[in-house]
């Protein structure tokens, strides 16, 4: 089954005014495959939402390669290259930014069909309103102003309008974070509702191990550009294989009386390095508490030490020692 996503050696790197080199992605290499969600976590400033805005052409690769249905959409022409890209698309984290806010939700969810040219006004209408109540929204909603609704009625608008061109993926980047916690998971349930009625895919892109755990079908851990683990849901927040990954797992809050909860935080020290000038050897090696010479020395093998589940540490086992 050909993959929806293939990423191949994904490098993206942003000159300074300095005149040097931001490497935001060095290295990436993944598939996405259709019906699944997948989710990438990792701290801020690790690239995670840069790989996010390039799956969806927002940002273009500096090398390699994205393959949407196996296809690089770099090498087709403006009229097919549009068609196909309708196909892929994204939710942000801000819902109150992503909205133009002298616009009505209906304006807002009508004009990506009117930009792709879909139908005439009645039919971009009814797909308009068709995508307002997938996504859990009053018919009456569609005339308000973005200041009118709360924060989560605004992100559900956002959906809607990514809903209307019908995609194939969606790219959700930190989409509850900016939300309360009481309607995260409202949210959370229906991009699970929405999976299941259309059989959509997502890329699922968040700092909370928690979310992407109740989402996620795999998981891939991200440091410093680079990925550090990568495997299915369960096993890598169950059993995690590398060092970092633990040391986010350990930080989760744990929701017992404090003199029940056993103290068993990895705490690490210390800032993310600098992406213009990363650690020769493992990227982590400068804040990981197993670090070695070797860690500086070489940088670690991509390796499968499970089935369909990879990490890049010198010293990781399958027994997750």
């Amino acid at each position: 089954m050909t993959p929806v996503l293939g990423v191949d050696d994904l490098r993206i790197r942003f000159p300074t005014k300095d005149g040097e080199t931001v490497k935001a992605v060095d290295g990436v290499a993944f598939t996405v495959r259709p019906g699944e969600t997948f989710g990438i976590i990792g701290e801020s400033g690790s690239g995670k939402t840069t790989i996010g805005r390039a799956l969806v052409g927002l940002v273009p690769p500096t090398t390699g390669t994205i393959r949407h249905d196996g296809q690089d959409l770099r090498t087709l022409g403006a009229r097919e290259h549009r068609r196909r890209r309708r196909d892929y698309q994204i939710v942000f984290q801000d819902p109150n930014a992503a909205l133009n806010p002298r616009m009505t939700i209906l304006q807002s969810l009508l004009e990506p069909l009117e930009i792709v040219g879909e139908g005439d006004g009645r039919t971009r209408r009814d797909l308009a309103m068709e995508a307002l109540e997938r996504a859990g929204l009053a018919s009456e909603l569609a005339l308000r102003y973005p200041h009118q609704l709360s924060g989560g009625q605004k992100q559900r608008a956002n959906i809607a309008r990514a809903l209307t061109l019908r995609p194939r993926l969606i790219v959700c980047d930190e989409v509850v974070a900016a939300l309360d916690v009481s309607i995260r998971g409202d949210i959370l349930n229906l991009f699970a509702r929405l999976q299941r009625e259309l059989g959509l895919t997502y890329v699922f892109i968040t700092h909370d191990i928690s979310v992407v755990a109740h989402i996620s079908d795999r998981v891939a851990v991200m440091y410093l550009g680079r990925y550090m683990e990568l495997g299915p849901a369960e096993a890598v927040t169950e059993a995690p294989l590398h060092p970092y990954t633990q040391a986010l797992l350990s930080a989760e809050p744990v929701p017992l009386p404090s003199h029940l909860r056993e103290d068993r935080r990895i705490r690490l020290t210390g800032e993310i390095p600098s992406p213009i000038a990363p650690p020769s050897g493992c990227r982590f090696r400068t804040r990981c508490p197993r670090a070695t010479p070797l860690c500086a020395e070489r940088e670690p093998e991509w390796r499968e030490l499970a089935p369909d589940h990879w990490v890049a540490c010198h010293f990781a086992a399958p027994d997750g020692r």
